[in-house]
């Protein structure tokens, strides 16, 4: 998807999402010039994870999908690519909706908090984590159920733009200061016990564990105090209070797919 006409603070104005046709459940990448390299780690944590072999994929006529290199990792692989028409985007129809969907959601989501554009790589990755949990027309289970084979935890799910209070770590900090600084909610770090937020006096991006939000809800302000769990069993790595990468330096979404992918960048 794309181009932004705004760019995120790593510099991409483009999004790739892969989708699992069976399940519809997908993944993020913020970078188009990393594409190869990421589907290529992709295919083989997902491999590893669910013990089958991806078969074929179907993308448009994007370069980053007809280069050379490409090409011959995919011959070599046995994958067998299916390319679409020229300007007949309805042939890779599920990729097209997931990513009017993500567009759309991160738009509603930006307005919603009134967050800069520039954030627009957090809200569409925000979008593509909740998308993966709520059932759809397609499937009787969520995404995330069908590819993970467990029901997802949505106890960590929280407004995007919510304004917190993150906790500084004693380390971090002497007897007088602060303990805890003003944020923003933007999402949650893949293999990370901890949540993405905004650190609104530096405009940074850190990764915490403790934080207090207050979530608007149609009774007034709610604040709620959140230890971030393991969420959805992921990897039990804890998060204290670090600067995070931005969207583009990072892989953003993890998923097991099994046999059909699609993948689509406009």
């Amino acid at each position: 998807m794309g181009p932004m006409q705004t760019k995120a603070p790593g510099g991409c104005t483009y999004a790739v999402t892969f989708i699992n046709d069976f399940s519809c459940h997908g993944v993020l990448h913020d970078k188009k010039t990393e594409l190869f390299e990421k589907f290529k780690m992709f295919k083989a944590d997902m491999e590893n994870a669910t013990g089958r072999k991806i078969k074929r994929i179907r993308s448009d006529n994007d370069r980053v999908y007809t280069g050379r290199f490409f090409k011959e990792y995919l011959s070599k692989q046995g994958i067998c690519h299916e390319k679409t028409v020229p300007y007949t985007p309805q042939q890779n129809e599920l990729a097209e909706r997931t990513n009017r969907s993500l567009v759309e959601m991160a738009r509603c989501m930006l307005y919603h908090e009134g967050i800069e554009k520039k954030w627009w790589a957090e809200a569409v990755n925000t979008s593509a984590w909740i998308i993966n949990r709520i059932p759809n027309t397609v499937t009787a289970k969520t995404p995330y159920a069908i590819a993970y084979q467990k029901k997802p935890q949505l106890k960590n799910l929280k407004v995007f733009g919510a304004l917190g209070y993150g906790h500084i770590p004693d380390e971090k900090r002497r007897k007088l200061d602060a303990k805890a600084f003003k944020c923003r909610f933007l999402g949650y770090e893949d293999g990370v016990k901890g949540y993405r937020v905004l650190d609104v006096t530096t405009s940074q991006v850190n990764i915490v564990r403790t934080v207090k939000f207050m979530e608007i809800t149609n009774t007034g302000d709610l604040m709620t105090e959140v230890e971030c769990d393991d969420k959805d069993g992921d990897e039990d790595v804890a998060a204290r209070h670090a600067t995070a990468p931005s969207r583009e330096q990072t892989l953003t979404l993890a998923i097991f797919n099994d046999e059909v992918y699609h993948s689509n960048m406009r």
